[in-house]
C-alpha cells in the first residue's frame, strides 16, 4: 500500500510570518499531513538535512538566501537534489521562470493563494509523487552511486533515492515505502552485508526486491524487471559463469537467506527466492 496524504511532510519556506501560518493551518486541516515551516533559504537546508520531507513550496522572493539560490543549493546536494519543489511566487517576471525552469521546476503557486487552489495543487503533486516506484540505490563510491543513479532516471519512470552507506540506506528503508533496494557490486562487503542483514531481519523490508548489480549490467536488468513490483514474476538472472542449474544448486545451498526476495549478482551469479 503506498503512502496517504497522512503519511507526507511537507515543508513550508516563506519569509512572511503570517503566510507560514495560513498554509500550514490550512494543508494541516485539510490533508491531515505533516507541515514543517522555514523562513529562510538556510534554514530550509538544514530542515532537510535533518528530516525526510516529501515536498518543498518554496517562496522565491526572500532577503539573503532568495528561493532561486536556495533551489540551486539543494540541486547541488547529491543527498538533497531529488527533494521535489514547487515554487511560491507572487511574481510572473519571465527571468525567475526561467532560472527555476533551468533547475527542473515548472509548478508554481501564485500569491495570494486561495485555499482551495493550494489543497488542490498540493494534493496533485502528492498523489504524482506516491505514484511513483521508489527506487533506492546504495554504493559507498559516489560516481559510481551517480553512474548508476542517472542510469534510472534517464531510462525509467521511478523516483530514486541514493544512499552512500549502510547506516544511510537503512534509515531511507524505515523513512520509505521502497519498492526495489540496488546495491552496488563493488561495495565493500561489509556495508553490502550489513545492509542485506537488516534487510532480511524485517518481514516488511526482507520482501522487499534487492539487486546487486553495477552501471554496466543495471539497464539490462531494469529492462527485465520494469516496475519493481513485478520482478517476482520475471527472471533477472543472467550469468555468463553459472548454469541455471547451478543457479538452483546455489539456492537450495543457501535456505537460510530465503527471507530476502530476490538477489541478482554478476559477481557471484546467483538467485535468492522466497
Amino acid at each position: 500500500m503506498g503512502k496517504t496524504f497522512e503519511d507526507s511532510v511537507i515543508l513550508v519556506v516563506d519569509d512572511d510570518e503570517m503566510n507560514l501560518r495560513i498554509a500550514k493551518m490550512i494543508l494541516e486541516r485539510k490533508l491531515s499531513c505533516k507541515v514543517l515551516t522555514a523562513n529562510n533559504g538556510l534554514s530550509t537546508l538544514e530542515i532537510l538535512r535533518d528530516h525526510y520531507v516529501d515536498l518543498v513550496l518554496l517562496d522565491i522572493m526572500m532577503p539573503e538566501l532568495d528561493g532561486i539560490e536556495t533551489l540551486q543549493k539543494i540541486r547541488d546536494d547529491e543527498n538533497l537534489r531529488d527533494i521535489s519543489v514547487m515554487m511560491l511566487t507572487a511574481s510572473a517576471e519571465m527571468e525567475n521562470i526561467k532560472k527555476t525552469a533551468a533547475l527542473g521546476i515548472t509548478d508554481y503557486i501564485r500569491k495570494p493563494f486561495m485555499p482551495a487552489e493550494l489543497v488542490e495543487r498540493v494534493s496533485k503533486k502528492l498523489n504524482e509523487l506516491n505514484a511513483l516506484e521508489k527506487v533506492l540505490i546504495v554504493d559507498d563510491d559516489k560516481i559510481r552511486l551517480n553512474a548508476m543513479r542517472d542510469i534510472v532516471e534517464e531510462n525509467f519512470p521511478y523516483e530514486v533515492l541514493i544512499a552512500d552507506s549502510g547506516a544511510a540506506a537503512m534509515k531511507i528503508l524505515r523513512d520509505n515505502d521502497i519498492n526495489l533496494v540496488i546495491v552496488g557490486a563493488a561495495m565493500k562487503f561489509i556495508g553490502g552485508f550489513e545492509i542485506l542483514n537488516f534487510m532480511a531481519r524485517d518481514e516488511k523490508f526482507g520482501a522487499i526486491p534487492l539487486v546487486i548489480g553495477d552501471s554496466s549490467n543495471l539497464r539490462g536488468l531494469l529492462d527485465k524487471i520494469k516496475i519493481a513490483a513485478t520482478i517476482e514474476e520475471t527472471s533477472p538472472v543472467e550469468s555468463q559463469n553459472i548454469s541455471p542449474r547451478e543457479v538452483e544448486n546455489v539456492v537450495d545451498d543457501h535456505a537460510d537467506k530465503k527471507k530476502l526476495a530476490n538477489v541478482v549478482t554478476t559477481t557471484i551469479g546467483y538467485k535468492l527466492d522466497v
